[in-house]
């Protein structure tokens, strides 16, 4: 099943700081597994499903991205619904470094160390590396959810059923909670991730929900660990907008 296309997960180069250890997640191998008779309806009906009673969140999070030769430690704070999702980056010392704002077809990042801005078209856009983990929108990734229809096969081992989809990703699914362990996305998906995992789920008003994630690129060469400190479901939100100064320069691509 293919995420929606919107949030902006680009960090900024230039936001650097130390932080706190981000764990690594660990990897569910495929080792083991062999064909269930659980009916795949009865594995979705257990799953958490919140996309018509999670609309908004707001956070903070600190996060390591890791690309070849580089990496870096930021802080984020984030607000998201289903339609935007606005970032704002600092270092450790507070020092704001960029704003990222999306609306699922374009992209406008506020760099302001150097005062500028540019507006990148998610669809056309030259978005490499880890900017292509720039358009997932953080709703879907806090609660990815199927259908039992997109589910071609069914597979288990002692901890996790792994559920075939039609699209031909594979999502494990731990029996203690039912709760999405890890996605593989095959290299044809189209999609800007090749794997992402969770761990460390917490009920926020009686949403179950990750605080640890870790997305790692298609080309698998990058990726971003992210531990959510802090979350609000479904807050009040209002317009998610970024207050560009009248001179600034902006670039288009």
């Amino acid at each position: 099943m293919r995420i929606k296309l919107s949030f902006a997960f680009i960090l900024l180069s230039f936001v650097l700081g130390a932080c706190s250890t981000v764990k690594e997640v660990p990897i569910v191998s495929d080792g083991n597994f062999r064909p269930s008779s659980t009916p795949a309806d009865s594995i979705v009906a257990q799953m958490p499903d919140y996309r018509t009673t999670l609309s908004t969140v707001k956070g903070k999070g600190k996060a390591i991205v890791s690309e070849p030769g580089n990496s870096q430690r930021v802080t984020l704070y984030f607000s998201s619904n289903r339609r935007q999702s606005l970032i704002t980056a600092k270092n450790s010392v507070g020092i704001e470094g960029g704003q990222m704002l999306t609306d699922g077809d374009s992209l406008l990042i506020f760099n302001k160390v150097d005062n500028y801005a540019r507006k990148i078209s998610i669809e056309t856009g030259n978005l490499q590396s880890i900017n292509r983990l720039a358009s997932i929108n953080l709703l879907d990734i806090l609660n990815f959810s199927i259908n039992k229809n997109a589910v071609e096969a069914v597979f288990e081992n002692k901890e996790s059923f792994l559920l075939q989809l039609t699209s031909g990703a594979k999502v494990y699914v731990g029996k203690d909670k039912t709760v999405v362990r890890q996605i593989n996305q095959p290299a044809s998906s189209g999609l800007p991730y090749s794997r992402i995992l969770y761990d460390a789920y917490r009920t926020n008003e009686g949403l179950s929900l990750p605080r640890r994630i870790t997305i790692f690129s298609a080309d698998k060469s990058s990726k971003i660990a992210l531990l959510i400190q802090s979350l609000k479901v479904n807050p009040e939100l209002g317009e998610l907008t970024i207050d560009l100064p009248d001179d600034i320069k902006m670039y288009r691509q």
